[in-house]
């Protein structure tokens, strides 16, 4: 059985208690950038780590990573080094922090600039992290879209159950990029003001910043409360923008999930929506789940909270999960009436009392890259 040893996030709500709170509450507060693309750099909402518009930075970002992985060090190991037979799996869906600014410049008719010497994708990333810690590997990265790191977990997970390796660090990672919310904008996919998950009204989604990881393991080298399941990916043909807007694609994956798991429908006592707040999306999402579910499980949507973190967002979103239900309750979806007509339910209108359970986590993105997994937290 894979166990979720523990993880630990940067996002937008704060860390600890901070997130919790915000979570209780409904709070949510986002910051905002300009949008440097258009003449008059109109402002969007923005869910930033640090409350303020920033370039990334090499050292910037090895700073984020170093006090996530840092967190699990010293959790779980007492600030002894990472066992050896440690594999690491990193998902972000920005290959390459150094290219965008020089790239822009040139799209825009600008002077263009100096490319970096020093290239700080993904695969650096995780180059110096398994340097830092010590790790032999196998090092692997992911770009899927917004399922780039739950398919760092799932394949982690897979790695773990062919005992190839012994624990498995996950990380996410997704940081403001100018070019990013450029293209969001330009495809008028971004709300100007909230994200409505599932409502009548929903007018686009808000990005979001998030650097997260996740430790995994077996349960017979580190146990948890927190298990792994199953799980299931696919990349759908209909689209190179989305899935299927009929849902047949969304519920195939849901289903091979469940019986990857083991599972019935009637199993799973919740559902964490990917739940964007885009028009077509969440239909897609709505008619894949009523054909999975003869009656949809509870559900709720994390990214009014953290906004959309696109390849970073599988495991910021399990780590906010996992800390509701630690808390004993699942969070209220702020903003989400009146419903779609398509709806035949809406999501968690409060915050639903529960600190045990099994429940299924979905992810959609561009591509028609789905993913779907289900992790279970044992009655203490």
């Amino acid at each position: 059985m894979i166990t979720i040893v523990g993880g630990e996030l940067l996002c937008s709500l704060g860390r600890g208690q901070q997130r919790i709170d915000a979570l209780k509450e409904g709070r949510v507060e986002p910051s905002t950038v300009h949008i440097e693309a258009f003449p008059d750099q109109p402002k969007f909402p923005y869910y930033l780590i640090d409350k303020t518009h920033r370039k990334a930075r090499v050292s910037h970002i090895e700073e984020y990573l170093d006090t996530v992985t840092g967190v699990l060090q010293r959790r779980f190991f007492s600030d002894s080094a990472l066992p050896e037979r440690t594999g690491l799996f990193l998902g972000s869906s920005s290959i390459d922090y150094s290219l965008t600014r020089p790239l822009e410049q040139v799209i825009d008719g600008l002077a263009p600039g100096k490319l970096a010497r020093e290239r700080v994708g993904g695969g650096y990333y995780a180059d110096r992290l398994m340097q830092r810690l010590g790790l032999s590997g196998p090092s692997l990265t992911y770009n899927t879209a917004c399922t780039s790191s739950i398919n760092a977990f799932l394949d982690a997970a897979s790695m773990l159950e062919c005992r190839v390796i012994d624990y498995a660090l996950v990380i996410g990672l997704e940081l403001s990029l100018p070019v990013i919310c450029e293209g969001f904008a330009l495809m008028q996919l971004l709300s100007p003001d909230t994200i409505r998950p599932f409502a009548r009204d929903r007018n686009g989604m808000i990005l979001g910043e998030a650097v997260s990881a996740v430790l995994l393991s077996r349960d017979e080298v580190h146990r948890s409360p927190w298990q792994y399941l199953g799980g299931q990916t696919c990349c759908e043909i209909y689209s190179v923008a989305g899935a299927d807007p009929g849902g047949q694609g969304i519920a195939g994956v849901i289903k091979e999930c469940l019986a990857d798991a083991e599972l019935t429908p009637e199993q799973i006592d919740a559902v964490k929506a990917h739940g964007t707040g885009g028009d077509l999306m969440d239909l897609a999402e709505m008619r894949g789940m009523r054909l999975a579910f003869a009656e949809i499980p509870p559900y709720f949507s994390l990214k009014p909270f953290i906004g959309h973190t696109l390849g970073g967002c599988g495991l910021a979103e399990l780590i906010v999960f996992m800390e509701c239900v630690d808390n004993g309750f699942l969070p209220a979806t702020p903003d989400a009436l009146p419903l779609d007509l398509e709806c035949p339910a809406p999501p968690l209108a409060t915050n639903m009392a529960l600190d045990h359970g099994r429940f299924m986590l979905n992810y959609f993105g561009f591509g028609g890259n789905n993913t779907s997994c289900i992790v279970e937290k044992k009655s203490l």
